[in-house]
């Protein structure tokens, strides 16, 4: 039963490299849009999973209570039923530090452990290729998981987005920048660890070095490496 996680930075063609090895593989190519489906029938709302993608483009107090407005209460659980709905809170006139953020946080804390039980049932599946969503972490001790990581230079990052969406250098910088900032900070938030820590990873590849034909090749061929235990003493 193969599992691969794939972490990368916007730009580096991360997502390209991990559906082209996904197919060599003969694996279940996993991506956000899989993700949010099964984390919706889950019942994480709409609403949670945008918070959870946010980009830097609106202000930490527009988030806040717009999200408040919007998110519905989480389903039924011990803890969740001592908590009062986020929808029914009042807005936070009181300004930022007001009594209304904590519920908001704990609700959205709630809201990603369950994104964290949809990728471990989609990695009990096996044979599946999890693209993004913290999944490194999440299945970090799952057996015989493999970890990838696909990283580039800043400016090709840059020059890929330009090409990509049709950006000019400004808004291209801002949208990496941006996406840059917002995975590190989830990692750091919900998951207590460092996004470019390369201990993380089996393996992390720098796609301003290797050309995306091998960067596939590598992630194929590791897939036969069964862990230190057959190393040969030296």
């Amino acid at each position: 039963m193969t599992v691969i996680t794939v972490s990368r930075q916007l730009g580096s063609h991360g997502g390209e490299i991990s559906a082209r090895a996904a197919e060599a593989l003969g694996l279940r190519f996993v991506d956000r849009e899989i993700i949010r489906q099964a984390a919706q029938e889950a019942g994480v709302p709409e609403v949670a999973l945008q918070e959870m993608e946010y980009e830097g483009q609106r202000s930490l107090i527009e988030r806040i209570l717009n999200s408040m407005k919007a998110m519905p209460p989480i389903p039924p659980t011990p803890e969740a039923s001592l908590r009062e709905p986020a929808a029914s809170i009042p807005l936070p006139f009181g300004g930022i530090l007001s009594p209304a953020i904590p519920p908001f946080a704990a609700t959205m804390d709630d809201y990603v452990r369950m994104v964290g039980m949809v990728i471990r049932d989609l990695a009990k599946s096996g044979d599946v290729l999890i693209l993004g969503r913290g999944s490194q972490v999440l299945l970090r001790d799952f057996p015989r998981a493999f970890h990838l990581q696909v990283v580039a230079p800043f400016e090709q990052r840059v020059e890929t987005i330009m090409e990509r969406e049709g950006l000019g250098p400004r808004e291209a910088i801002t949208r990496v920048k941006a996406s840059d900032r917002t995975r590190r900070e989830f990692l750091r938030r919900y998951h207590r660890v460092e996004w470019l820590d390369p201990t993380l990873y089996h393996l992390v590849i720098n796609t301003g070095k290797i050309p995306i034909p091998v960067a596939v090749e590598l992630v194929v061929a590791a897939q036969g490496y069964d862990g230190p235990s057959n190393r040969t003493a030296r």
